[in-house]
């Protein structure tokens, strides 16, 4: 046991000292193609920010070159015959290349007054405004929806004109609405130009984020902090340019975007006309107001209602006017970001989040029905976080990894793991069979060589005390033929063991020659039945020889060395596992017989306590010897049954044993060759 504990402890030192850099290797190899994996999708998140960035700059741009005077519901166009008054291109409903989501677009003075530049103006005719009456009143109820979304934001100081559009919308009876979302609301206590300032607080530098423990807004899905994304993978991405970003919001330094010089028809009030601008007859014999005016970069907000809304200041004559648009956020964050990441390649394995200032306006969720060899190992990691371009500086697009596909060598690398680990498993364990195998063998081989030590010893032993008798003249006159036949019989026994021995050499180098010739059965029983009756009569047992007269001329095709040895190996064995207190008639029995037409078996029988089913396909095993009382009470070497099955085999034979009642009977097949 010592040796075999030693054989397992070294194969796994060895299984070890390969498992463990094999196991390193294959760990650092799929971490890479993760990572790989990793920064695909890194980079996919990165191009579809750049996207969105894209059709947001085209949006702007589109926003950003609208002249002062389209905020005006008409235009004035000067060719070199004279003004010509047309509808603003914002009169449209909705205008060209409208933003998605968008409400309307609208105006404030200095004032806090509104105007809309799809609604007409209150004294113009239908006529002149090409709008039928229907298509009138949907215009301004569109115009007082605007109205109460940027009062109920404090942006207007405007609660009589709601009034006043409730007294309009009775008088033109349009359908019924709320009247209470329009009631007036007290006048606020504040100077004229109240709405102006409140545009400038949603313009003014941003306070840190709250933190994690902060409640979310109306508008908010959540907190970013709350969807505690990991960042501890190697590709996690730190968006160095968020902070520069931010440095720029706060910057408080006002840019213009453009000075331009406009025309719009002159107001009705002479006074205005001469302090504001100069004044000009046109083509139709309308007056024309000229001015200058310069205009500012777009800012956006998130109104405390939840709409999304983009505004810049516009300078005429001195005084300042806000421009801008009010867009629904919901429709304008699923029409260019949620619909676009769905359809994306990114949708199979990672989620989007919409935040501003740490709070979540939008999820999208992909497709996590895709199919793939999925490594979550990495879910819920940052993926990319990108801040978008002014003006929407305030709203970052954070990806996560929900699904991260395997890499294209993964499987390789799998089945490559799987192979190493069969291959390398299944080495150790024939090596450890192996080795068990070979000490087993040792261990058989060293009780053989004391087995046959001994073996050998007693008929040498027997040997020289009956021939030192004989030569000292000790042994009576009665006694001497007993004892020269002692000595004949112990002769015999050694020879017969010496041959075993001889055989098992050639055995073991496959060097085993027969002489085959054919013989009848008759000649093989003369041959064999003197040398059956010694081995018997001198270990003191009975036997009996049966072969019928008809099978004395059956020819068969043997070695008669080889045959002999055979039928006394299988005596020898019956011997050995016979109780001599048996009551049986007889103590061996050899027989022939015909099996069948084409064979002759030679079976040789005892009455001892016979063979265990487990053992009997292992007894014709080499150094083999069954485990019970007999065996241990009894010499042998273990190899008489291994040569015996050898030995038929050369002979072109085969060996069964089956248990009798009581016993156990071998049987001896050898082809007949007189058919």
């Amino acid at each position: 046991m010592t040796d075999l504990r030693r054989l397992r402890v070294v194969l796994a030192l060895f299984f070890l000292a390969l498992a463990v850099p094999t196991a390193a290797l294959i760990r650092e190899a799929y971490q890479r193609l993760q990572w790989e994996s990793f920064h695909q999708h890194q980079l996919l998140a990165e191009e579809f920010t750049a996207r969105v960035e894209q059709r947001l700059a085209e949006l702007m741009a589109v926003e950003d070159a609208r002249p002062f005077t389209e905020y005006s519901y008409f235009n004035l166009v000067l060719p070199h015959s004279g003004a010509v008054l047309q509808r603003s291109p914002l009169a449209n409903l909705p205008p060209a290349n409208a933003v998605p989501g968008l409400v309307g677009h609208f105006q404030v003075d200095e004032q806090g007054a509104l105007s809309v530049p799809f609604e007409p103006p209150a004294d113009s005719d239908t006529l002149q405004t090409g709008l039928s009456a229907d298509e009138r009143r949907a215009r301004q109820a569109l115009a007082a929806r605007l109205r109460d979304i940027l009062a109920s934001n404090r942006l207007l100081g405007a609660a009589p004109t709601l009034a006043k559009d409730v007294e309009k919308r009775a008088q033109t009876r349009l359908a019924p609405m709320d009247v209470g979302a329009y009631a007036p609301r007290p006048a606020p206590d504040t100077r004229s130009d109240q709405a102006q300032q409140e545009f400038d607080k949603l313009n003014a530098p941003k306070a840190a984020a709250p933190g994690a423990g902060a409640a979310p807004s109306s508008q908010s899905l959540g907190r970013v902090a709350d969807l505690k994304l990991e960042q501890n993978f190697q590709g996690a991405p730190v968006m160095a340019e968020a902070a520069s970003a931010d440095a720029a919001s706060t910057a408080p330094a006002r840019q213009a975007l453009r000075k331009e010089r406009s025309a719009l028809p002159a107001l009705s009030d002479e006074s205005k006309q001469k302090k504001h601008g100069r004044n000009a007859q046109g083509k139709d014999g309308a007056r024309i107001h000229t001015f200058e005016s310069e205009i500012d970069r777009f800012n956006s907000s998130l109104l405390a209602s939840g709409e999304l809304v983009l505004f810049r200041n516009g300078w005429r004559d001195g005084q300042r006017y806000v421009q801008g648009l009010v867009i629904d956020r919901e429709q304008f964050l699923k029409t260019l970001v949620s619909t676009p990441f769905r359809a994306s390649a990114l949708a199979g394995s990672s989620r989007l989040v919409v935040a501003r200032h740490g709070e979540v306006l939008l999820r999208a969720d992909g497709d996590t029905a895709r199919d793939y060899g999925r490594a979550t190992t990495l879910r819920g990691t940052l993926l990319y976080q990108g801040r978008l371009s002014a003006p929407f500086n305030d709203f970052e697009l954070i990806f996560s990894v929900t699904e991260l596909p395997a890499g294209p060598g993964t499987k390789v690398i799998g089945w490559l793991a799987l192979v190493l680990a069969l291959v390398l498993g299944g080495g150790l364990w024939l090596a450890l069979r192996l080795g068990t195998r070979q000490l087993a063998l040792a261990r058989q081989q060293q009780d053989f060589i004391a087995a046959v030590s001994h073996e050998l010893k007693t008929p040498l032993t027997s040997i020289r005390m009956y021939g030192e008798m004989l030569r000292e003249g000790w042994a009576p006159e009665g006694k001497r033929q007993e004892y020269y036949q002692f000595i004949h019989d112990e002769a015999e026994r050694l020879t017969r063991l010496i041959n075993n021995v001889l055989n098992l050499a050639r055995m073991t180098r496959n060097e085993l020659k027969v002489d085959l010739r054919e013989v009848t059965v008759g000649e093989l029983m003369d041959l064999v039945r003197s040398k059956l009756e010694s081995v018997v009569q001198h270990a003191a047992r009975r036997y009996s020889l049966d072969c019928p007269t008809a099978l004395h001329a059956a020819r068969v095709e043997v070695d008669l060395d080889c045959f002999t040895q055979v039928l006394l190996n299988l005596v020898d064995n019956a011997l050995k596992f016979t109780d001599t207190g048996s009551g049986a008639d007889s103590a061996i029995e050899v027989a022939v017989r015909a099996g069948d037409a084409h064979h002759v078996e030679f079976t040789v029988r005892d009455f001892g306590p016979g063979i265990a089913k487990e053992q009997m396909s292992r007894i014709f095993a080499l150094f083999y010897r069954g485990e019970n009382a007999l065996t241990r009470a009894t010499a042998g070497t273990g190899i008489g049954l291994a040569l015996v099955k050898r030995l038929v085999e050369v002979m072109g034979g085969e060996v069964t044993v089956t248990n009798r009642e009581p016993g156990a009977e071998f049987c001896v097949r050898l082809p007949r060759r007189d058919n």
